[in-house]
Parts: C-alpha cells; sequence; structure tokens
C-alpha cells in the first residue's frame, strides 16, 4: 500500500530555508494575516498548518474538517530540524495504522524529544507509549 507524502503549510514563526523532504510550502510565499488565518489557508490549501502559535495548545474546537495543526512548543533554528520532526510525527501516525491522522486533530512538537496529541479539553497526551510504565504481572502472581 503506498502512502500519499503529507502536505504542510510552514508558519511564519519557523524557518524559511528550503523544505526539500518534505512537501510544504512557508506561509510567506502568500499574502495572509498572522494566527489563526494560517488554519483557513491550511484549510484552502489542503495542507496540515506547522507553527508555534500557542493559541492552538489547550481547551477549544476546532472545526471538525481541518487538515491538521502541529504546533512546535519552541521555533526550530533551521528547516533540517522541522523536517526531521515532522517525519517523526508522521512516523508514529503510521504505526496506529488508521486509528489516527493528522486531519481533525492538534498535535504539540517538544523538538527531538516529545510528541503529544491535544485533546478538546486541552489535555496533551504522548504518541511516544514506550515512554510510559506498565505493571505486568509475573507468573508468581498468576493463580
Amino acid at each position: 500500500m503506498s502512502v500519499e507524502p503529507t502536505r504542510w503549510l510552514i508558519d511564519v514563526c519557523l524557518p524559511r530555508d528550503n523544505y526539500d523532504g518534505i512537501d510544504a510550502v512557508h506561509a510567506t510565499d502568500f499574502s495572509r494575516t498572522p494566527g489563526p488565518a494560517g488554519l483557513r489557508e491550511a484549510l484552502g490549501l489542503d495542507r496540515t498548518l506547522v507553527t508555534c502559535g500557542e493559541e492552538f495548545r489547550g481547551p477549544g474546537a476546532l472545526a471538525p474538517d481541518h487538515p491538521g495543526v502541529v504546533v512546535f512548543t519552541e521555533a526550530p533554528t533551521d528547516s533540517t530540524e522541522v523536517e526531521r520532526n515532522l517525519k517523526h510525527l508522521e512516523f508514529r501516525i503510521r504505526q496506529y495504522e488508521g486509528e489516527l491522522a493528522l486531519a481533525g486533530n492538534r498535535f504539540v512538537i517538544r523538538a527531538d524529544k516529545e510528541l503529544l496529541i491535544v485533546g478538546s479539553a486541552g489535555e496533551e497526551v504522548s504518541l511516544e507509549p514506550w515512554r510510559e510504565i506498565h505493571m505486568m504481572k509475573t507468573p508468581a502472581d498468576v493463580v
């Protein structure tokens, strides 16, 4: 099964460098206003918005048909850092085998450290289940 590459709209708060490894356009390529207008543009371009806009974190609902929002907690220093983290996010979403998608969801990236999904109540839940501690029963515990 082939998977189409994700299409990204990079907000003005992120580096303007070339994005050779991903399908990305930068918001400075369009006349725009900063902030939530980026989501309207992302919807019109059918691209997932990548931003540093804190207004996309916390409680609140976005239209269910939005193409997804990815928020970096700190502005990356270059396009390589952006690409690396977006590719990692794509990889983690694919591991959910269709149960999770970019579209309709909000994600938070702590660059090279952590990926989170934002719930409608504003809770941020890790997408890195290997970090969770699980207690397993030992054979002596099973009766």
